[in-house]
């Protein structure tokens, strides 16, 4: 075979891969592919949002009911997630992420042939055992296959998984009357079940490791949940999942039963605050970065939320207006996840308690979505849109509350670190007066 002749100093026009090099790529697809797969199963949630107009004509749905198809992903979470968190240990991350994939797609299929509203229920019911497999499986996968440097900012984008993939639904609700809601679940199921083929072709391997940390978990659970912290953390983040699923729960049947607007158009403008809402969780991170304290972002998210409700609820705005404030309501409240995130390492009372403190933050995220949509379905069904504030604003209220609170909490914390590091510098310089 010929070589290439090549001067000394210069570079051959032929030059090999490095495996290194070749192994970077294929972990930059991998977490594609895994955070991708997240925005499809949230993109789950958002199906139902934008969907329910038309299942109630055709179902007969009430809008209580309507609200628990939406929320049924929240309620299996709110009430299993520790323990969903125990079995993906226990069966490993990728047998849990590719198995959930696949059951959401039979979901999917089961529920496009539903003839009443029992096996729609039913089947979102399986959808979202799926779903929570799924989204407690992303994330420990994430932190596995990210270089530590680059960590904050994959899981700050992962963070807005849930927004964006709600948001990509809605921007099909023009094609809806003309496809149907049954079709709608079909393509579904045909994505979900294409990420799970991928996924089984390319998810790595689950470590042995990773699952014989799950045997620690009930005794770290028992001491978060016994730690004040740890509490005003998770009722921080389910006063915010109340507040953003109830709004985007909301916004559509607002916009087309009050206002009168196409559900096309009102699909449009929800997705469109959806997306602010996703640039408020990338930036979360951003402002960390430069200097803005934990508590302030989520202050500052909880206060806009307090006052928008007026607003968006209120019947004082044309629908742009409503859509305006219900987008910047989102956007600045896309800050408040990232930084319980933040927060969370803070809060736990030790570092291997800082997985099941997440894990708690999670449970009451589930619950607060639940809570949202469900109990503003019902509010608003007996006693009207103008009603929702009173519902609403005390959520945002106590995220207020959790704010303040952890602004004492981080500055324990932060005083106990420096305190901490102050001793091992001390111990330092006196082994090293020893050895002198």
């Amino acid at each position: 075979m010929s070589q290439v002749a090549t001067k000394p100093g210069t570079i051959s026009a032929y030059q090999p891969r490095h495996p290194s090099d070749e192994a970077a790529r294929a972990g930059k697809l991998q977490v594609l592919l895994l955070m991708g797969s997240g925005v499809v199963a949230a993109a789950q949630i958002g199906k139902a949002i934008i969907s329910v107009p038309l299942i109630r004509s055709e179902l007969a749905l009430s809008l209580d009911l309507a609200g628990l198809i939406v929320a049924t992903f929240a309620t299996l979470g709110a009430t299993t997630g520790i323990a969903a968190g125990l079995v993906v240990g226990r069966l490993g991350a990728g047998r849990s992420l590719i198995g959930g994939m696949g059951v959401i797609s039979l979901g999917n299929v089961i529920g496009a042939s539903a003839p009443d509203q029992l096996v729609l229920l039913v089947a979102r019911i399986i959808e979202g055992v799926g779903f929570l497999a799924v989204v407690l499986a992303i994330p420990s996968m994430l932190v596995q296959l990210v270089a530590r440097e680059k960590r904050d900012f994959v899981m700050a984008a992962w963070s807005a998984y849930m927004p964006i993939g709600i948001m990509l639904m809605l921007l099909v609700a023009p094609l809806l009357p003309t496809i149907g809601w049954r079709n709608f679940w079909l393509a579904n199921a045909l994505a979900t079940g294409s990420c799970a083929i991928l996924l089984a072709i390319h998810v790595p391997a689950t470590p042995a490791a990773a699952r014989a940390r799950a045997a620690r978990f009930f005794a770290d659970a028992l001491t978060i949940i016994r730690r004040p912290s740890c509490l005003v953390l998770a009722f921080a983040f389910f006063a915010y999942s109340c507040q953003i699923f109830s709004l985007t729960f909301a916004l559509p049947l607002l916009l087309t039963s009050v206002y009168g607007v196409s559900l096309g158009a009102a699909g449009l403008l929800s997705a469109m605050v959806l997306a602010v809402s996703a640039i408020g969780h990338l930036s979360s991170s951003l402002l960390l970065r430069i200097g803005v304290s934990i508590w302030a972002s989520i202050a500052a998210a909880f206060g806009f939320f307090a006052l928008s409700g007026f607003a968006v609820y209120g019947d004082v705005l044309p629908p742009l207006g409503v859509a305006i404030v219900a987008a910047l309501a989102l956007g600045v409240g896309g800050l408040a996840p990232g930084a319980i995130y933040a927060a969370a390492p803070h809060a736990a009372p030790a570092p291997s308690a800082v997985p099941p403190t997440i894990g708690l933050v999670q449970q009451a995220s589930s619950l607060g979505q639940f809570a949202g949509p469900a109990s503003l379905g019902l509010w608003v069904e007996h006693f009207g849109w103008q009603a929702a504030p009173a519902i609403v604003a005390p959520a945002a209220l106590v995220g207020l509350a959790c704010a303040f609170a952890l602004r004492s909490i981080l500055a324990t914390a932060e005083q106990r670190e420096h305190q901490e590091r102050q001793r091992t510098a001390r111990e330092c310089r006196a082994m090293i007066e020893i050895i002198e």
